[in-house]
């Protein structure tokens, strides 16, 4: 199977990681589904030939759902070759005032869309004999004070990642996470807006 016939989803592929990966990907040759939120972001990377874009919200299963039908029908036997669980967002604060609502966003998006995006496209996966990429953080390994949400969530996606590593082994599934250090996106950004809404 060529690049040209091998199809990735890629999910948070509006900005920052998920969408440099995203074009470079497109960029060799590769069929990709960008998940995006909001029509803007679907627009311009639906300018390039071998980007289509999806709408995902990994917080919004049926989102997700829809997204697989649509992608399902579009790879037909062929499957997904890739699947790169990427949208995350960070929550900081000091654990001791932080919002329990704040903490469950958190976890609810970097470690519950994981694995709610992994179960909805693992028949995908196995029909091409993929493989899956969590993107998780270096904040996976090592904990940071008043980062201690953000923190909980990578550690449980390098456990989740661990596990269904050895899980679908036997199928010849390959899975593994990236734990990237400090990169220059807006996740931090929007996350010290997030805290300034919750000062006001």
């Amino acid at each position: 199977m060529t690049k040209s016939e091998k199809y990735v989803l890629i999910t948070g592929a509006s900005s920052g990681i998920g969408e440099s990966s995203a074009l470079m990907l497109a960029g060799m040759g590769f069929k990709v589904f960008a998940g995006v939120r909001k029509d803007e972001d679907a627009q311009r990377l639906g300018a390039n030939t071998n980007i289509t874009p999806v709408f995902i919200d990994v917080n919004d299963h049926p989102s997700v759902d829809r997204a697989y039908s649509l992608i399902a029908e579009k790879v037909g036997d062929d499957g997904l070759w890739g699947l790169v669980n990427n949208a995350g967002i960070a929550v900081p604060g000091a654990l001791e005032f932080l919002p329990i609502d704040r903490l469950r966003y958190q976890m609810e998006t970097n470690f519950i869309g994981q694995v709610k995006a992994t179960q909805t496209f693992l028949p995908l996966i196995r029909k091409a004999g993929g493989r899956i990429v969590n993107i998780s953080s270096i904040a996976g390994l090592i904990s940071f004070p008043f980062n201690g949400a953000y923190n909980a969530s990578k550690y449980a996606v390098e456990a989740f990642t661990d596990c269904l590593r050895r899980e679908l082994a036997p199928w010849g599934i390959h899975v593994c996470a990236i734990q990237p250090g400090v990169i220059l996106t807006n996740i931090w950004q929007r996350a010290l807006d997030g805290t300034k809404e919750m000062k006001d």
